[in-house]
Parts: structure tokens; C-alpha cells; sequence
């Protein structure tokens, strides 16, 4: 890819540009940096109908976003182009924490940034619904299933029917609701100087049950949350509720499948 690739209207915002790079690749889109002389970008493009679909709904919830204080990226454009999508935003200069925690830093700063991460986590549920993220008609977990539902019938998921069927039938006791991320994890968090700078990948921001977005949070990789004492500090910082066993399998082991 170069300059003439990308949509014009984002050149006239973007200015001279100095160097096109390709950062760290997600699994759902293309991220292209780009730097002028005084500025950096992100641009993302994606070509398939679901991701298309996510990065719309990505371009509306920062717009939402942008109010509320969160450490989100400026949105500055979006592009409609045949079959692909394209959004124009900030560049937040910070390594994913999985990065971080995979990097093996001393035992002082690994517990500064999970610390932190537990209290990033608990300002998004804290943070008043903004205006235009409305509620549904109906509830966040029907919606979620009607989505499942849709994602099993037309795109390739790991969900599978009979799961879906068990999900709808042994749904979780209902909680108060609150803004969510919806795709919470250590990919989406970045980290600069051992603090939690920004937050990306906001397609399934909605107001929902905050358990998703714990249980995604706290799963177990390779050098992140697979050491003892990495949830207990997670929850100590986040302090708002723990979730049980039961509740984690049913929202990462489950309904995260279908998306």
C-alpha cells in the first residue's frame, strides 16, 4: 500500500505525509500508521462484511466516546469504499499490555500495570452512559443472542447451536447494567510508563452486563494472568464485584464464542 491507496478525503485531513508503516496486525483488519511531521494516525481497513460491519459500529461508539474522559482515540473520519471500510483516528503511542507482560518486567511494575488495568476497567463501568449509546428495546443479552445467532448462521464462529441453545436456556442471574467495552482484553489495553494510556477496538461498546467484560479481561494466556496473585490484584483495583466460576465459563467459554 501507498499514499495512493488511501481514500483522498483522509489525505486533505492527514496533510504531507512523511512515512506509511504496518504496525502490529489485528485479526479483523488492516492498521496502517501513518506520520506527518507533527502527528501521527492510525488508519484501518477492512474488506469482509462482518469486520466491515464492526468497524462502522467502532466509528459510531469513539464518536460516542469522545465525550466521556475515557483514554479512547480521536476518530477524525470514515470511508465507504465498494466492499471495503476505512476509519481515520489518532495514533496512541503504547505497546498492547500482553506485550508488556510478555516482556517479563520486574515483579514491582507487573503489579503496577494489572493494578492499573483493574482501575481502567472499573472507570469504563463507572462511566455515565453517554449520549447516543441508548439502550435497546430490548435486553443486552438478547441482543447479544440475536447477534450470536445471526454470526453462527452466516460467518465461520466456534460457537455451535447446541451452545447457543444452552446459553439462552441457563442465561446468568441478571445484574445492573453499565457502559462496556465488549471486547476487554490485553490486546485492547495499551501500556506507556507502566500506566494504562488507551483503550482500542470499541465495535461492541454498549451499555451491558459488566461480567463480559471482567471475564474477558481476566482470561489466562501465555506470561499474562497464568501467575498466582494476578486476579486477586485485578479484582482488588477493580473492587466493584468478582465473578464466579460459573459466570466466567458462561461469558468467555460461551457467548464470546459466537463473536
Amino acid at each position: 500500500m501507498d499514499i495512493s491507496d488511501i481514500p483522498v478525503e483522509f489525505v486533505d485531513q492527514i496533510g504531507s505525509i512523511k512515512k506509511i508503516s504496518f504496525p502490529q496486525q489485528g485479526h479483523t483488519s488492516l492498521v496502517i500508521k501513518i506520520e506527518t511531521r507533527d502527528h501521527q494516525f492510525i488508519i484501518k481497513k477492512t474488506e469482509h462484511d462482518l469486520f466491515n460491519e464492526w468497524l462502522s459500529e467502532e466509528h459510531q461508539a469513539l464518536q460516542y466516546l469522545s465525550t466521556t474522559g475515557l483514554p479512547v482515540p480521536k476518530v477524525y473520519a470514515f470511508h465507504i469504499q465498494d466492499k471495503s471500510r476505512w476509519l481515520l483516528m489518532d495514533y496512541i503511542d503504547g505497546i498492547s499490555l500482553r506485550h508488556f507482560l510478555g516482556s517479563k518486567p520486574n515483579h514491582k511494575d507487573r503489579e503496577k500495570v494489572i493494578s492499573h488495568y483493574g482501575l481502567c476497567l472499573k472507570q469504563i463501568h463507572e462511566t455515565q452512559r453517554p449520549v447516543g449509546l441508548s439502550k435497546n428495546d430490548q435486553s443486552w443479552i438478547d441482543t447479544m443472542f440475536m447477534k450470536a445467532s445471526h454470526n453462527l448462521a452466516n460467518y465461520n464462529v466456534d460457537g455451535t447451536e447446541e451452545l447457543l441453545v444452552r446459553l439462552k436456556n441457563d442465561r446468568p442471574k441478571p445484574i445492573e447494567n453499565t457502559l462496556i467495552h465488549g471486547d476487554f482484553h490485553t490486546n485492547n489495553v495499551l501500556v506507556n510508563n507502566n500506566k494504562v494510556i488507551g483503550i482500542i477496538d470499541w465495535p461492541r461498546a454498549a451499555f451491558g452486563d459488566p461480567r463480559f467484560d471482567i471475564a474477558l479481561a481476566i482470561r489466562p494466556k501465555q506470561d499474562v494472568f497464568d501467575q498466582k496473585g494476578d486476579k486477586e490484584l485485578f479484582f482488588e483495583s477493580y473492587s466493584r464485584l468478582i465473578i464466579s466460576d460459573e459466570e466466567y465459563r458462561y461469558f468467555q467459554d460461551g457467548l464470546y464464542k459466537f463473536f
